[in-house]
């Protein structure tokens, strides 16, 4: 028996129904936008050379912790000089009060960040990893 195609009634039927179901079809709706996210709070922060001396006594401190390695101490030593160096030679720059404000900013993250690693360093020694 030869194979036979489909009437002219089913193919039009047939082409409907896949009309039909495709245009049925729709993207589901977006998301609404969610709440916004606050700010940061501004930084109050010092003079330039208030937060640049802060940050050198805050590296000093890190490097004076009792439980506080040789080579970490060493590391200490080496930064402090070498940020007071730098902090010296950017005070000769005579840099402008924005300039001022953003490197008194960026001495005040590092000291919070010194002073941190200070207060992790007083809860005890390193641990020794194999």
């Amino acid at each position: 028996m030869r194979p036979t195609l489909p009437s002219d009634f089913g193919r039009k039927w047939l082409g409907i129904g896949i009309a039909m179901m495709l245009s049925c079809h729709r993207e589901p709706p977006p998301v609404p936008p969610g709440e916004p996210i606050p700010a940061e709070p501004d930084v109050a922060v010092d003079t330039m050379d208030k937060e640049c001396d802060g940050l050198i006594a805050a590296i000093a401190a890190f490097g004076a912790c009792p439980n506080q390695d040789d080579p970490m101490r060493d590391w200490a030593e080496r930064v402090g000089e070498v940020a007071q160096q730098a902090f010296d030679a950017g005070k000769k720059g005579h840099p402008d009060a924005p300039s001022q404000h953003v490197i008194a900013l960026a001495c005040h993250k590092a000291a919070v960040s010194m002073r941190d690693a200070t207060i992790r360093c007083q809860a005890g020694p390193r641990p020794k990893i194999d």
